[in-house]
């Protein structure tokens, strides 16, 4: 399944293994690759999809003149979801927002849902904690500004530094390196700007019909913590799990340590 067509747009799918399908949406900035290492941890008894999501490796990039937001992003994949389902939905930060929106679209065709510290920090504003809600969106400005500045090395040092710990700074990857990501500068946008009208309420997380279990790093930031909290104790099947040492790049840091809780939310063989 390398590719569907949805309404014009090119959706990548990477696809491997046999067994349950689980269906995983990678974080901002990334692709579907994000998932390799967890792929490789969860075992044998899984069939994985990862779509590109858009702007991201071969999938199309957003190219109408409205701001994308989430439930475009929830229309790209439902297609997907759809011929796939009932299947294990998995969501790790920005896909973890759209993970929300399928779930609560199309709740048929999700057995589970899994939150690796999503995007849905509206919510902090809803249950007034503007305070969290401002550090949030403090960063969002950060990194729109230095991009306004023509400075988007110091733009992407604020990122890594505040999402990207237990990888290496900014300053110490390869010059290679750095100029692939910078080129994700207009794709960030996009995402910041969807996170920031993310409709999902509480309203949709008290709906949701599927075990739901929401994963944090252990040295993860409050903003993200609380929506974690938050989510787990509104969805009425859902339960939290903390990852040891871990910050907000979990699937990828500690791939065994989400994998083992992964198998055994959505009742794999040994877990």
């Amino acid at each position: 399944m390398p590719t569907l067509d949805v309404d014009g747009v090119s959706l990548h799918v990477r696809e491997r293994g046999a067994g349950e399908t689980v269906l995983l949406l990678h974080s901002a900035g990334n692709t579907g690759a994000q998932w390799t290492a967890l792929g490789d941890a969860l075992g044998d008894g899984v069939r994985l999809l990862a779509p590109d999501l858009y702007d991201c490796g071969a999938t199309s990039s957003w190219t109408q003149e409205r701001e994308m937001d989430y439930d475009d992003v929830a229309r790209l994949l439902s297609p997907l979801l759809r011929q796939n389902g009932p299947l294990h939905l998995v969501g790790h930060s920005f896909g973890g927002g759209a993970a929300l929106r399928l779930a609560t679209a199309h709740p048929e065709c999700v057995r589970t849902l899994t939150l690796i510290e999503p995007g849905a920090y509206q919510l902090l504003q809803e249950t007034g904690r503007d305070d969290l809600w401002r550090d949030f969106q403090q960063v969002m400005e950060d990194f729109r500004c230095a991009v306004t500045e023509g400075d988007p090395d110091t733009a992407w040092a604020l990122f890594f530094d505040a999402y990207c710990s237990h990888v290496p700074p900014w300053h110490e990857l390869p010059e290679t390196t750095r100029q692939a990501i910078k080129k994700k500068t207009p794709a960030l946008l996009r995402v910041y700007g969807a996170q920031a009208s993310n409709p999902t309420r509480l309203s949709d997380i008290r709906r949701l019909a599927c075990p739901t279990l929401v994963i944090h790093g252990q040295t993860t930031q409050k903003p993200e913590r609380v929506v974690c909290e938050l989510i787990a104790a509104n969805a009425p099947l859902g339960r939290r799990a903390e990852v040891p040492e871990a910050g907000h790049m979990a699937p990828l840091t500690h791939a065994q340590s989400v994998a083992g809780l992964l198998r055994a939310h959505i009742g794999l063989p040994g877990s």
